[in-house]
């Protein structure tokens, strides 16, 4: 009995309980429009009681709060952690027109009060189209939007925008491409791209739309960026960039007039092809002011920097020169300023190395060329100064930055080969001569590969290795082959070697299905995964496994406890999340997520 106190003891002392309680906001639109529902939740750390919403005039308090309670654990080096997160949400209408601020909300965590950040909420009017419709923030459509007939001119906009409407040739300029929209898009393609043949372009955008709300000539939209370019133009003059096309698939409820409660139950559901076109976008392009030096080409704000080393070397050692060029601008363009060397010098091609990331408006980093340079006699050398020139379109002008001169000093080699420098002829006598930026060396006559007389190739050493390889490859081979027999015979052991691999494949479909936000396909595929794992881990068929000796089972096989208990409710959450509403289920990504975890708790 006290070795058992002792056990719980020292576990309870491994336990770290969640930090300290903080109630935030988790979810909340920055605009809605007047008449609007929408929702606000609140999510704490920890287990509280008396939660309480701010007194307000703005805004009607239509519903709330309604909970829901997760929790999990986790175990990092040999310790416990545990969190429980609390979820709250209230429904509001806004009821006027303003800039209002939701006060902080309240709630008792163990007799201590604690409260939320505010919150600030734009609220616009509404048109004579917009009166009935109302905003949920993602969680539902609005009536008014399923009984249209189509979706109508203002639904969906495509808005191209330029962050300067002038710059100077080779300046980068940033165009952005936005979609407002108040249909269900279900997919969106570019079926004509802008014509940017007058400019270098480099796409920033990773081509996953988030949309957030936003307001557009006095309506709220959903919005997102679908495209973020960088474009460096490449002649002077007024550029026309011309409008890009897009095809959306956008859902639409047709009613058909029965009016009443029955109405969403008889409507046609359609995915309607929609094609939007943008603006168009004119950029002016001023040319470059005219310069009496050699310019790099590059437009921007840099720094210039030429290194030597060493600057004092013996005869036949080598010497590093490396120019560099940093900043930012179109760096990837200009070109670099090439050394002059002596002719007494060898000379390679140089090395040339990038480190250059886009940013929001242009591009920044480094280039480097490094010259591998050989001195062949001793002397003062002399390489002359490097001026790189370059245009400021902050300042309007050409800086020039000058490096060097640098001058080398090479001494006699002493450790040379007795032989170098000179050469000798058959029947003369050895004599000197002076390098004239070309090297000239010896023969050699020191012979070490050739074979001696009546030697042959059978029962050689390289026969024997002939002979041997081919046996020796047979034999692994053939061991090879017989492990690999038994290993496919071994059904049970092929279903749990596998039984991850295959629970992935499954769990990437299910991947798919959130990306389309089909809720009913994604639950089932994560449960059919869930449940084909367990099936191949513990090799036993789907039809003797159930929810009652699922946890025998995984006990009988030494499957962590913990870990069993977070799998089965993975899978009453699944089954809740099928048929729940969409407000009150767990969000479908956290699901994916706790499966793919749970997955890896069982392998661990």
């Amino acid at each position: 009995m006290r070795l058992v106190s002792l056990i719980l003891a020292l576990f309870s002392c491994l336990v770290l309980w969640a930090q300290d309680a903080t109630l935030s906001i988790y979810q909340c639109p920055n605009a809605v429009r007047v008449g609007d529902k929408f929702y606000v939740q609140y999510q704490l750390n920890a287990s509280g009681e008396d939660m309480r919403l701010a007194d307000t005039d703005d805004f009607d308090v239509l519903m709330g709060p309604s909970t829901s309670t997760s929790s999990s654990i986790s175990i990092v080096n040999g310790s416990i952690s545990k969190s429980n997160t609390t979820t709250y949400t209230y429904v509001l209408r806004a009821k006027k027109e303003g800039n209002f601020t939701l006060k902080p909300a309240r709630i008792t965590v163990d007799g201590k009060q604690i409260s939320s950040r505010s919150a600030n909420i734009n609220v616009v009017s509404a048109d004579h189209e917009e009166q009935a419709t109302g905003n949920n923030q993602g969680y539902q459509n609005n009536r008014a939007q399923q009984q249209s007939q189509r979706t109508n001119a203002k639904d969906i906009l495509v808005v191209q925008s330029l962050n300067k409407t002038s710059v100077y040739e080779g300046e980068p300029v940033v165009l952005t491409t936005k979609v407002y929209t108040r249909a269900n898009i279900q997919q969106a393609s570019v079926s004509k791209p802008q014509d940017l043949t007058q400019f270098v372009s480099t796409e920033l955008f990773d081509g996953t739309f988030r949309f957030h709300q936003e307001q557009y000539n006095g309506i709220v939209y959903n919005a997102s960026e679908s495209s973020h370019m960088v474009l460096i133009p490449q002649k002077s003059g007024k550029i026309s960039i011309s409008p890009v096309e897009y095809e959306f698939v956008v859902k639409e409820r047709s009613g058909r007039g029965m009016g009443g409660f029955f109405d969403s139950f008889f409507d046609d559901i359609q995915l309607v092809r929609r094609n939007i076109r943008s603006n168009t976008l004119t950029l002016d392009v001023k040319p470059l002011p005219n310069n009496n030096t050699k310019t790099s080409g590059g437009v921007g704000q840099f720094k210039f920097d030429v290194s030597v080393n060493p600057q004092s070397v013996k005869a036949d050692n080598s010497v590093q020169v490396k120019v560099t060029v940093s900043g930012e601008g179109n760096i990837k363009l200009l070109s670099l300023p090439k050394p002059q060397f002596h002719s007494d010098f060898d000379t390679f091609d140089p090395k040339e190395t990038a480190n250059i990331t886009p940013t929001n408006s242009s591009f920044k980093g480094s280039r480097t060329a490094e010259y591998l340079i050989i001195p062949r006699r001793e002397g003062e050398f002399t390489i002359p100064q490097l001026t790189f020139t370059y245009f400021d379109p902050s300042k309007g002008r050409y800086e020039n930055i000058t490096k060097g001169p640098f001058t080398i000093h090479v001494e006699k080699n002493d450790e040379a080969k007795p032989n170098s420098g000179a050469v000798s002829f058959a029947g003369g006598s050895r004599e000197q001569v002076q390098y004239l930026g070309k090297d000239l060396r010896y023969l050699h006559t020191a012979i070490t590969d050739l074979q001696p007389r009546n030697s042959f190739f059978i029962f050689s050493r390289m026969f024997w290795l002939f002979i041997g390889f081919p046996v020796a490859l047979l034999i692994a081979f053939s061991i090879y082959y017989r492990k690999r027999m038994y290993d496919l015979n071994n059904i049970e052991g092929v279903k749990r070697r596998k039984a991850n691999k295959i629970a992935r494949k499954r769990l990437k479909l299910a991947g798919q299905y959130l990306k389309q936000q089909k809720r009913e396909a994604f639950y089932d595929e994560v449960m059919r995964a869930l449940w084909g794992y367990l099936s191949d881990k513990l090799t036993l068929s789907l039809s003797d496994l159930t929810k009652d000796n699922a946890r025998e089972e995984m006990a009988k096989h030494n499957i962590n406890p913990e870990a069993a208990e977070e799998f089965m409710q993975l899978l009453d959450t699944c089954e809740f999340a099928r048929y729940a509403p969409v407000e009150v289920a767990e969000p479908m990504d956290k699901v994916f997520d706790q499966a793919i975890k749970v997955i890896d708790n069982i392998e661990e």
